[in-house]
């Protein structure tokens, strides 16, 4: 016996799982998610270098000034001009000067000494080439003041 309406052909069903288009957008904002963690971890990365230069400056500068400190009637020693080279300097100069550009290849290095009556100061300049935001060369540089006696 034929009940009326019982038939399947007009019956709504219920979707299941996803349409091509919904995947295909899903993928997409997966894809710009992950361009975006991707350049975050590349300007990560640039800045982690950077600061490993700055560190390293730092960390020279101070050597320096303790190196001279240790040797307090030779100050006039460590005189040099703004260099990338150290010709004609003293040998604990020159040894810290190699140092330098050779953990920082494109560092120059200065340090002025002024000699007082009673006080006696060092200005240790060290000046190198980072890499900013945009990949540009972004000229950097550091300046220790210290008074040595």
């Amino acid at each position: 016996m034929y009940v009326m309406g019982s038939s399947r052909v007009g019956r709504n069903r219920k979707q299941q799982g996803f349409t091509m288009i919904e995947v295909l957008v899903a993928l997409i904002i997966l894809a710009i998610g992950l361009l975006g963690v991707a350049g975050v971890q590349a300007l990560s990365l640039k800045q982690t270098a950077n600061s490993n230069i700055r560190s390293l400056v730092t960390m020279y500068a101070y050597d320096l000034s303790e190196r001279m400190r240790a040797e307090p009637g030779h100050f006039a020693d460590y005189e040099k001009a703004a260099a990338a080279t150290c010709n004609n300097c003293a040998d604990d100069l020159a040894s810290w000067h190699t140092a330098v550009v050779t953990d920082i290849p494109t560092a120059t290095t200065a340090v002025d000494v002024t000699t007082n009556a009673n006080l006696t100061t060092a200005e240790i300049t060290i000046s190198w080439a980072e890499r900013d935001l945009y990949n540009d060369a972004a000229a950097q540089s550091y300046t220790l003041f210290v008074r040595l006696r």
